[in-house]
C-alpha cells in the first residue's frame, strides 16, 4: 500500500510540474503583430521574439509611423519559474509585459496597452510544383538525381526522410549528379532547426551552392545578426542581401519551412558563355539580391553543405533554361 501511494503521489507531482512549467521555447519564439494604444490612438508594429537560450529572449519590435518614421525597440525577455516575462524602454516610457497562450500583453508608460499576437507567414512560393521540363532533385521520395557525398572511409551516409518529406542535409553534404552549365530556375524550400544557445554560424548552418561556386547562405537569421555575407541569403562573405535589414527581414523563424527561388542566367553566343553569371534571388517572396554579377562563370554541381546542424530540405527543382 505504501508503495503504491508513493508512486501515486509521484505522478501527481510529475503531472503538477507538467502543468506548471514554463512555456515552451518554440511556443514563444517567432514572429507577432500587435498595438499598443492609449484614449487617443492605437500604433501597429510587429515584433521578433528570438531565443537566446537559458530561459532568456529579445524582442526586436519595428513601429512604423503614418508618416514613414520607424521606430526600432529592444526589450529582454527572461523565464522565472512559470512565467516569461518582458521588460524595456518604449518612447521613454518603461514596458513590462508577459508571454500567455500565443501572445504577448503587457503596458507601456501608465496609460498604454500593448497587445501582440504570434502570427505564421508562409512563403508565397512554398509548395511551387516542378513545372514541365523541370528536374526534381529532392522530393522525399526519389534520390536518382542527387547523391549524399561520401565521407574519408567511402562511407556513404543514408538518407534521413521526416514525415513531411524534409530530407535532413547529409553527413559531408549533397551534391546533383549533374553538371550544369548554363542558365536555370531553381526552387529550394529549406528549414533550420531552432539552436537557442547558439550564436551567429551555429544557427543552422547550411548553404546552396551554385554550379560555379558560390554559396547562398542558410542560417537561423531572424533578429539575429552575423558578418558580412554569412546571414541567410546572403553571398557567402562578400555580399550582403539587398536592402536595410533585409536578411533579417525576410528570414522566418526556425523551425518553420522557407523558400529561396533562384535565377541564374548565363548569357551566350554561339553556345559558348560571354560572361559572368547573374544571380537574383527572392527569399520568402523578397527579393534580396537583383540581376547582380557573379565573380567567375564555370560549370559545376549544385551542392547543399552540411555544417554540422540538422537542416532540412524539400521540394528542391531546377528548370535549365535558354
Amino acid at each position: 500500500m505504501y508503495r503504491m501511494m508513493l508512486s501515486l503521489a509521484t505522478l501527481l507531482a510529475a503531472a503538477g510540474m507538467a502543468v506548471c512549467a514554463a512555456p515552451a521555447v518554440k511556443d514563444v519564439q517567432g514572429l507577432y503583430e500587435g498595438a499598443r494604444s492609449d484614449a487617443k490612438a492605437s500604433h501597429n508594429f510587429e515584433a521578433r521574439v528570438v531565443a537566446l537560450g537559458k530561459g532568456e529572449y529579445k524582442v526586436f519590435l519595428r513601429e512604423t509611423a503614418s508618416d514613414g518614421h520607424l521606430t526600432k525597440v529592444e526589450l529582454d525577455g527572461k523565464t522565472e519559474g512559470e512565467a516569461v516575462t518582458f521588460s524595456g524602454k518604449f518612447d521613454e516610457g518603461d514596458c513590462v509585459a508577459s508571454y500567455a497562450d500565443g501572445k504577448i500583453t503587457g503596458t507601456v508608460g501608465k496609460d498604454e496597452k500593448l497587445e501582440m499576437k504570434r502570427v505564421v507567414r508562409e512563403s508565397p512560393s512554398m509548395g511551387a510544383k516542378p513545372p514541365a521540363g523541370a528536374i526534381v532533385l529532392l522530393d522525399g521520395k526519389n534520390f536518382d538525381e542527387v547523391e549524399a557525398r561520401p565521407g574519408k572511409d567511402g562511407k556513404v551516409p543514408e538518407w534521413i526522410v521526416a514525415a513531411d518529406g524534409g530530407v535532413q542535409v547529409a553527413r559531408h553534404g549533397i551534391r546533383t549528379k549533374r553538371t550544369f552549365a548554363g542558365s536555370f530556375k531553381l526552387h529550394v524550400e529549406f528549414k533550420v532547426p531552432l539552436r537557442p544557445e547558439q550564436r551567429s554560424q551555429g544557427r543552422g548552418n547550411s548553404g546552396c551552392f551554385l554550379p560555379n561556386g558560390n554559396e547562398v547562405q542558410v542560417l537561423d537569421s531572424f533578429g539575429m545578426t552575423t558578418y558580412k555575407g554569412g546571414g541567410c541569403g546572403g553571398l557567402y562573405k562578400f555580399k550582403d542581401p539587398d536592402a536595410f535589414d533585409t536578411f533579417s527581414l525576410a528570414s522566418a523563424p526556425p523551425g518553420q519551412w522557407q523558400t529561396y527561388d533562384i535565377t541564374y542566367v548565363v548569357e551566350t553566343k554561339d553556345g559558348k558563355p560571354t560572361g559572368k553569371p547573374v544571380l537574383t534571388v527572392l527569399h520568402n517572396g523578397i527579393k534580396i539580391h537583383d540581376k547582380f554579377q557573379l565573380r567567375r562563370y564555370r560549370p559545376g554541381k549544385l551542392q547543399f553543405q552540411d555544417h554540422g546542424n540538422p537542416v532540412q530540405y524539400r521540394n528542391v527543382w531546377i528548370l535549365e533554361t535558354k
